[in-house]
């Protein structure tokens, strides 16, 4: 009946618990570590600030979506983010060709007193009459599967202690 429920929401708090440990470790459900990220992509990452340890955490945005719903039979752990699949699964994003506008400034780049060119004069556009339209080509980027949602043996083994407990304590209060 519905007195299974507080065992439910127990459950899916455990396995939301475990799913966020995950990111911290930077693990699959059974300890596989997540691949690390590509050189390309951790330069990149140290170059905006961000650094390299968090791999799927730049932002929060995918780890702070991760919820828990619970019914009177069952718990489901997931998230609504659009990209959390091709994080779990891997794949291939593929981007079409495009056209962009660019905008020369005035300011940014320069040169030292040794010759050496600095900065750079390309922005991109807003309103202005130095614009000039590029294409940019198609490209693929494949992501890793980075593995989260999943339930592993320690998960069933907190599953189980849940379960147990809830039995357990449906028999003490018929005695």
């Amino acid at each position: 009946g519905g007195d299974l429920f507080a065992a439910a929401v127990l459950a899916g708090a455990a396995l939301l618990f475990a799913t966020r440990r995950r990111f911290e470790t930077r693990r699959a459900p059974g300890g596989a570590a997540w691949t690390r990220l590509a050189p390309r992509t951790a330069r990149e990452r140290i170059r905006l600030g961000y650094g390299t340890t968090n791999i799927l955490r730049r932002t929060g945005i995918l780890y702070a979506s991760l919820t828990y719903v619970s019914t009177d039979t069952e718990a489901e752990v997931g998230t609504n983010n659009p990209y959390a699949a091709i994080q779990q699964f891997g794949g291939t994003v593929k981007h079409a060709a495009r056209e962009a506008t660019f905008r020369w400034a005035d300011e940014g780049a320069a040169t030292t007193k040794d010759g050496k060119r600095v900065g750079s004069k390309l922005r991109f556009a807003s309103e202005g009459v130095d614009t000039h339209t590029r294409a940019i080509a198609a490209y693929e980027v494949t992501i890793p599967a980075r593995p989260y949602l999943g339930i592993d043996a320690d998960d069933v083994a907190e599953l189980t202690a849940i379960g147990e407990d809830w039995i357990a304590e449906r028999i003490g209060a018929a005695r």
